[in-house]
């Protein structure tokens, strides 16, 4: 049978009159939405801008007239430095290199040399030092009883004040320590800690007898140590029980456990007492600092190091890919650190 036709259904056309009315009506709505998005875009400028403008008011301090007039490096003092390094870079840093205490004086002042097919950056290679003594011996003979070092601690109730005697003596100690574990220059030591004293002082006692320290952030993973300490080929851990941060204690001891499972070639793990909470402990691998440095000497000589010897690694975050270690030489490093400090620092002995 054949398929009945669909009616189709016509649509009138509106009048004349109608369509205007339409037009007008929604020309009114159009021009009213444009109007609110322009008012909004002022007040998202404007607010904007506010924000701009009030942060960088918080953020710009005016440097006092006083401080220029008697600062080390104000704007054209710097600028005469830096031209003085461009044009005589050999002189500059001959005279920058005096700024430091050197066993053997240095005659050469660098050799560097960047091509496709050798990378070469040395500093004052003929020279012979140990950064140990340049940040504590030195200063033994006019300023032992002066204050090295100003901690405080988590809970700032918990504070110490560690003269350079106190520090020379400390420091020693430790690196006897070192010693008696059969650590010598050239070991690589990891050092896994929270802000104490000790940090400081296992650095310098590392650098003292010649062994190159790599600091670990406080806070990383057991991953993260694990690939730090056999990139170095380190043999030596320092970690402490806990430590504290915020008023929270950080699992320190048992992180560093959990490490050295994958950690084959560590030798001793080293552990300073801070909390005093139990940690679990392995007899033959584990040793509480403070039964190191109990019954040894308080005297030991900073090894001769030459300014090109390894004095630390300091890994990179690895955010972009794998943690790659830096390493840092010890005459160049002392040099510049001491000539920012300095500067940035406006120090002026008294």
């Amino acid at each position: 049978m054949p398929k009945k036709k669909k009616k189709t259904k016509l649509i009138k056309k509106p009048s004349k009159k109608k369509r205007s009315r339409i037009k007008k009506k929604y020309s009114k709505k159009r021009k009213k939405t444009k109007s609110k998005l322009r008012k909004r875009k002022k007040r998202t400028k404007s607010s904007k801008e506010k924000k701009i403008d009030s942060s960088s008011q918080e953020l710009v301090f005016k440097t006092k007239p006083e401080w220029i007039k008697t600062s080390l490096a104000n704007k054209s003092q710097y600028l005469n430095k830096y031209n003085e390094s461009i044009k005589n870079n050999n002189n500059f840093w001959k005279k920058e290199g005096k700024r430091i205490t050197w066993i053997k004086p240095y005659k050469k002042i660098k050799d560097i040399k960047y091509s496709k097919d050798e990378v070469k950056i040395k500093w004052f290679e003929d020279g012979t030092l140990n950064a140990s003594a340049n940040c504590i011996d030195r200063h033994l003979k006019d300023k032992k009883d002066k204050t090295a070092i100003i901690w405080v601690g988590d809970d700032p109730k918990e504070q110490q004040k560690i003269s350079y005697k106190q520090l020379h003596q400390k420091v020693s100690k430790a690196a006897n320590g070192l010693k008696k574990l059969g650590i010598q220059k050239g070991d690589r030591v990891t050092i896994y800690l929270t802000m104490i004293p000790e940090l400081a002082i296992l650095m310098l006692a590392c650098a003292r007898i010649g062994a190159i320290h790599s600091i670990i952030f406080g806070g990383f993973s057991a991953e993260s140590i694990s690939g730090r300490v056999n990139d170095c080929k380190s043999e030596y851990i320092i970690t402490a029980d806990e430590g504290v941060r915020g008023g929270k204690t950080i699992p320190l001891k048992a992180t560093t456990d959990e490490a050295l499972t994958n950690c084959p070639n560590v030798k001793k793990c080293i552990v300073v007492k801070r909390t005093g909470n139990y940690v679990f402990w392995n007899n033959d691998r584990d040793v509480w600092y403070h039964d190191l440095i109990k019954d040894v000497s308080n005297q030991c000589d900073p090894e001769e190091m030459n300014a090109e010897d390894p004095l630390f690694i300091l890994y990179t975050s690895g955010s972009t890919g794998k943690p790659k270690g830096v390493l840092h030489t010890t005459g160049g490093y002392m040099v510049y650190a001491s000539m920012t400090h300095q500067y940035i620092f406006n120090y002026k002995p008294k």
